[in-house]
């Protein structure tokens, strides 16, 4: 029979689960920037490459929720790369919705095209290519690294990281009443890890 685990018991699992999967992350992090770093490329920019490749032209807001980046640094990323000719920006003029104020200055005579400026992303001729050299070289370095795990394992790893980025939020929050009710570390007691 197992025993049960109290509340720091807990907080020590998670906090050791944790350390793993950052430094997992962070070693997984330093091979790759090597091997795209033979290629004159960081890891912001493949994944920039690869998301146009794979789902085509992207207006920047998209991007940057799609790459889970701040919109300032997607833009320096994109910079760089239309600086080596890889990506083309394209500003885009959106119509603006049908509203009381539009009417009204239509209504007026107002024959200006209003409307919203948005910047669409675009591989050039010479970014398709370069990636699509890149991707199979780079995914075979993948291949290699998770070649630890086999198949199953790899599916149930990328299931367990889904599961943690959609769940951490509810999970966050939860924890955060559970402390504040006491059920945390006492002040000036120490988290001792044994891993």
């Amino acid at each position: 029979m197992r025993k049960r685990i109290d509340a720091r018991g807990k907080t020590l699992r998670a906090f050791r689960a944790y350390l793993e999967l950052q430094l997992t992350a962070d070693w997984i992090r330093k091979e790759m920037r090597g091997q795209l770093q033979s290629f004159d490329m960081t890891m912001a920019g493949f994944r920039v490459l690869e998301m146009l490749y794979r789902e085509g032209p992207a207006h920047m807001s998209a991007a940057s929720r799609k790459l889970e980046c701040e919109r300032q640094n997607l833009y320096r990323v994109v910079q760089k790369l239309e600086e080596r000719g890889l990506v083309r920006r394209v500003m885009e003029m959106l119509p603006l919705m049908d509203n009381k104020k539009n009417r009204a200055l239509k209504a007026m005579g107002d024959t200006e095209q209003r409307g919203r400026g948005v910047t669409r992303l675009r591989l050039k001729h010479a970014g398709r290519k370069f990636i699509a050299t890149l991707f199979p070289r780079h995914a075979k370095v993948v291949k290699a690294l998770m070649r630890a795990l086999d198949g199953r394992e790899q599916e149930t790893l990328s299931k367990l990281c889904r599961k943690l980025r959609e769940g951490l939020s509810v999970n966050f929050f939860k924890e955060l009443r559970i402390i504040r009710e006491g059920e945390g570390l006492g002040v000036g007691e120490e988290l001792r890890l044994e891993i």
